[in-house]
């Protein structure tokens, strides 16, 4: 392949910017020129005002300076849009008017149905990992994650400083709809109480009950880490609980922090407050390691299109660069319990 394309969809993760320098630089090494389409999958339907919103012709000094910046310079967005495959369609045409042979994605699972969708119609696409909520079966690490992670970790730890001088638990709410791994890690590495994840049944019972052994065992602070997405795997009747507790402000089968922060304040009669960390986690300057990830990955997705390779998507094992088929990157994800075991292990409360 001689001409490439290279975007950015979903949700933003640090480290986009180095993987999107790494593919321009190792397509300009390789004699191939290299576009950028902006906001994802959107670019590539060209429906903008003008040309300049929906793609760049990029060079060496385009993604000078941006390795250490966190968001995307090419930005990104969903696109609801290609999900039809008369819009995929069209967007192949797009493709390959202006010359492109080849695509590089970069993003979660919606952004590699969108690479899968492509690649079966034709046009060769290369996954490469750009989520924080590290939630890609085939990889052990997705780029963003471990500054999301530290963005949380060091969070945490501002947090507990208040937690001991109050005397009192903090939830501590972090990003993950559907995978816990944030929360969990986050957990173990600040040495949290408690886990609250998407992938295993809790109860606020059970919570209250962890916060109220705390106190008796002479804990001046509590951390307890909740996963965003935690909330589907909740087995607390809340009808139930409200009428038990009627001046509980359980308004909502979907309830906020500081819902579940009063409930376990008044099931374990500990003082509780609720921190929701947000969108924090996905800005600021990307760690060491997420630059590396990311340039690693990038550089690999383009040697796959070099070599006229399609349908694959770049990861990590074992330290080691490697890639599989858009469909196995695309399998369910399968929880591994090991750390959280080790959050159960290390912040049991005796």
């Amino acid at each position: 392949m001689k001409r490439i394309g290279v975007l950015t969809s979903g949700g933003d993760a640090p480290g986009m910017n180095a993987a999107i320098r790494a593919v321009v630089r190792t397509a300009l090494s390789n004699q191939m020129s290299v576009v950028g389409f902006k906001r994802g999958y959107n670019g590539l339907l060209m429906k903008s005002l003008t040309t300049e919103d929906d793609y760049v012709e990029m060079n060496s000094r385009s993604v000078s300076g941006i390795i250490h910046k966190g968001g995307t310079m090419l930005m990104t967005a969903r696109c609801l849009d290609f999900l039809e495959e008369s819009v995929q369609k069209e967007a192949v045409r797009n493709l390959r008017a202006l010359g492109i042979e080849g695509l590089v994605c970069i993003g979660g699972n919606g952004t590699y149905a969108g690479a899968r969708a492509l690649n079966n119609l034709g046009m060769p696409t290369i996954g490469v990992p750009g989520t924080i909520d590290n939630d890609l079966n085939y990889t052990e690490f997705t780029i963003g994650f471990d500054t999301a992670l530290n963005t949380a970790v060091e969070a945490v730890n501002r947090i507990r400083d208040t937690g001991d001088a109050h005397e009192r638990a903090s939830i501590v709410t972090v990003m993950g709809r559907h995978c816990g791994d944030i929360a969990v890690h986050t957990a173990v590495a600040c040495g949290a109480e408690m886990a609250i994840i998407p992938e295993v049944p809790w109860t606020l019972e059970e919570v209250a009950d962890t916060v109220h052994k705390g106190v008796i065992s002479g804990k001046r602070s509590m951390i307890l880490i909740f996963a965003e997405g935690a909330q589907d795997s909740l087995k607390t009747d809340l009808k139930a609980l409200k009428k038990e507790y009627p001046k509980l402000h359980i308004t909502r089968e979907h309830m906020t922090s500081s819902q579940y922060a009063e409930v376990i304040e008044e099931l374990s009669g500990h003082e509780t407050r609720a921190t929701v960390l947000g969108y924090t986690q996905r800005g600021g300057s990307p760690t060491a390691n997420d630059r590396i990830l990311a340039t690693r990955t990038g550089a690999h997705a383009v040697e796959l299109l070099k070599n006229d390779i399609g349908g694959r998507a770049v990861g990590i094992k074992g330290n080691k660069i490697m890639d599989v088929s858009l469909d196995e990157a695309l399998s369910p994800m399968v929880f591994d319990r090991e750390y959280y075991d080790l959050v159960d292990l290390t912040g049991y409360v005796r």
